[in-house]
């Protein structure tokens, strides 16, 4: 079988955030199977992880910046390659990275479009529908949860049989060690990842941390991902009195995050929508607890193994987080559950389950 992804995702995201991230994980092992045939085509790309797989999978080279005003110049040229590799190839399975409307569909390759979730659909004041033309387009949809399943059937009114879900992998962090030298925080801390705007809700668990004393005197909280803090940011810290006690790490290296997961006290994941939630079941696996917000998302992935709280509500947040971090007992339960949680996700199961799908249409 014959199977390429295109470059989309790999363009839009630099680093390792979680699109790029699954991509990346599901290309690593199908191109382990001897039957598959598996290609990226990209021409110009930036994400890093591309570098790590084989030239025979990865078909283009990766660029280190934007240049300034070129956005639509690289867009068209990645997009002209693609098309003319398609051709050349002549795919059995084309599996989209995200939602432009660039790829021209050719009545032979079958197309997999795999969507993440619906934040901008369900909070836009419009009618704001950025993937109609990748949806109608795509033979089959996989996403990553029956929560976005129910979403895409509502509000674009796709057939559930055209809708498969596969849950995501986790990282393992595979010959990574713990590094010895990371920055010293001076004391425990909590740990935040990945994207800190909009939904991903960083802002209200700030202000739950500042209302408790208690919390600024013992944790620090430490961001990994996510960029470097804005004004805006740096300007709450400092009106809450807490600049000194939020750090953002400069590293974005797997070792880093590892090391976060092993040290922090635990990972607050408080995001008001996600398609499921990778970050906490990252933790969980490495024996780190989690306190999460309750998005039908995000509980399809941490089931009972995770402290909740509604997203919402501010003095929920500190109230759950000051129950757990001050009693021992609930917070070794937690990683109990959370270690036996974990293993029911891998990128090998999601991966079997994605091929499923291929097979599927093919037949």
């Amino acid at each position: 079988m014959k199977i390429c992804f295109d470059n989309e995702i790999f363009w839009t995201q630099k680093f390792g955030a979680i699109s790029s991230r699954y991509f990346y994980s599901l290309i690593k092992t199908l191109s382990n199977n001897n039957n598959l045939d598996v290609k990226v085509f990209a021409k110009f790309y930036l994400n890093n992880r591309l570098d790590d797989l084989s030239k025979k999978i990865v078909i283009g080279n990766r660029v280190k910046f934007k240049p300034p005003f070129t956005g639509t110049i690289f867009k068209k040229l990645n997009s002209f390659f693609l098309d003319n590799e398609i051709k050349l190839y002549k795919p059995d399975i084309i599996h989209k990275t995200y939602y432009s409307n660039h790829l021209k569909k050719n009545n032979k390759s079958k197309v997999v479009l795999t969507v993440f979730d619906l934040w901008h659909e369900k909070n836009s004041k419009t009618f704001y529908r950025p993937k109609e033309y990748s949806l109608k387009i795509s033979d089959h949809i996989v996403c990553p949860s029956i929560s976005t399943k129910n979403d895409l059937m509502e509000i674009y009114n796709i057939d559930k049989n055209k809708i498969t879900v596969t849950y995501f992998g986790i990282e393992k962090f595979e010959g990574i060690k713990i590094k010895n030298d990371i920055k010293n925080y001076q004391k425990p801390f909590l740990l935040f990842v990945g994207a800190r705007g909009r939904y991903k809700n960083f802002i209200n668990l700030i202000k739950a941390y500042s209302r408790s004393q208690k919390m600024i005197k013992d944790f620090n909280i430490i961001c990994f991902g996510g960029g470097n803090f804005s004004l805006d940011e740096i300007n709450l810290f400092k009106k809450l009195k807490i600049f000194d006690f939020i750090h953002n790490e400069k590293n974005n290296d797997d070792q880093t995050l590892l090391t976060l997961y092993k040290s922090a006290k635990c990972l607050v994941y408080p995001s008001a929508h996600e398609g499921f939630g990778l970050p906490p079941i990252e933790a969980m696996s490495l024996g780190c607890p989690t306190i999460t917000s309750d998005h039908a998302g995000i509980m399809e992935g941490v089931g009972k193994a995770s402290a909740v709280f509604d997203s919402n509500n501010i003095l929920q947040i500190q109230m759950i987080m000051e129950e757990y971090l001050y009693t021992s007992d609930k917070l070794n339960k937690l990683i109990e559950l959370g270690k036996v949680q974990a293993k029911k996700f891998s990128w090998d199961k999601c991966a079997i389950e994605t091929l499923e799908v291929y097979k599927k249409l093919l037949n």
